[in-house]
């Protein structure tokens, strides 16, 4: 299957009739029930959750999943994994702080240039992971778990074990400011979902992506420079990863080593969730999107409800679990009825 969903728009059809005209709107509708359950229980429990700043805060929460959900998606499209997007979120975020405490630049280019500085440390995260998966050929999994490793203590590197703090307000504004009321972290990874729909639905970097990961020899055969777009595809999430970074910085006022730990998990969860295939050729960012809201939602009520740390961490792990059976009794389904 090579096929993407990113459309967002309506369609006058009715009933089954209409997710038939749109099958892959169907993984990313299914949460829309455990979502809508989900907030009710949570409220009927502490009605805290629907007050304006809570609400304020689960959408900066979501944009970070979001970012990095994104790039997850595009990798995971092509058949990849990258288990190193929260360490790169870390690094990217120690650079950014460093390039604002730096004093050589005025605030207002320090906060581009740091933001800048994050996405490119990010970029060069995933040509290192592109180039190790396609020229090395060494499998995706065992890169990004070395990567993780190994960009964590880049970060611990830079930064050692203090942090930097207190930034300028034209920097905090990517993760505390607001435009029109609404958060800007939250519109800065809509902006980001908007332009990974637009990449693998109306380009041609995202047909050939979703084509190498559908069937990689049968890409190579048709003339597609593999390669180039798993390449392509490490690189794009890793340069969000860094993006993230920056927002995560700007959300906490502070630059720290350990920031980013689980993320990956987080990034995989949210994917997954939303219906995009493990095994490559199918790619959904509507599902990225519901699937980021949900954990979001998921997360923020458990703190509400007092839940310790790591039961949130057991339910995040256990959901993750659950999403993937789900996905392979899906996929085993299909491929005995096409079979």
């Amino acid at each position: 299957m090579t096929t993407a969903n990113g459309d967002m728009s309506a369609d006058t059809g009715r009933g089954f009739g209409f997710l038939e005209r749109n099958p892959g709107l169907v993984p990313p509708l299914g949460l829309l029930v455990p979502l809508v359950l989900l907030i009710a229980l949570i409220t009927v429990i502490n009605p805290v959750f629907l007050d304006g700043r809570n609400v304020f805060n689960v959408f900066r929460q979501i944009a970070i999943f979001l970012v990095l959900g994104t790039g997850m998606t595009i990798v995971m499209a092509a058949r990849g994994i990258d288990l190193s997007v929260g360490s790169t979120v870390a690094l990217s975020g120690c650079v950014a702080g460093l390039v604002l405490k730096s004093g050589v630049f005025g605030d207002g280019p320090a906060s581009i240039i740091a933001v800048i500085a994050a996405i490119g440390v990010g970029a060069a995260v995933g040509l290192v992971n592109g180039f190790a998966v396609t020229a090395l050929k060494v499998p995706p999994l065992i890169v990004t778990l070395g990567t993780l490793t190994a960009v964590r203590g880049f970060a611990y590197l830079v930064m050692g074990s203090d942090q930097v703090r207190n930034f300028p307000d034209s920097f905090l504004w990517i993760g505390q400011g607001r435009v029109w009321g609404l958060p800007a972290a939250g519109l800065v990874a809509l902006a980001v979902v908007l332009f990974g729909a637009f990449l693998m639905n109306k380009t041609r970097f995202g047909t050939y992506v979703l084509a190498v990961g559908g069937d990689r020899s049968a890409a190579i055969r048709a003339g597609i420079r593999v390669r180039r777009y798993e390449m392509g595809a490490y690189i794009i999430c890793g340069a969000l990863a860094g993006l993230a970074g920056a927002m995560l910085v700007a959300r906490l006022n502070a630059a720290q080593a350990v920031l980013g730990a689980t993320m990956e998990l987080h990034a995989i969860a949210v994917v997954v969730l939303g219906g995009t295939f493990l095994f490559g050729g199918y790619a959904t960012l509507l599902g990225t999107f519901f699937g980021a809201v949900f954990l979001g939602v998921a997360e923020n009520g458990l703190l509400l409800m007092g839940v310790p740390f790591y039961w949130q961490q057991i339910v995040i792990g256990t959901t993750l679990v659950v999403a993937v059976a789900i996905q392979l009794y899906r996929f085993r389904r299909q491929g005995m009825a096409s079979g």
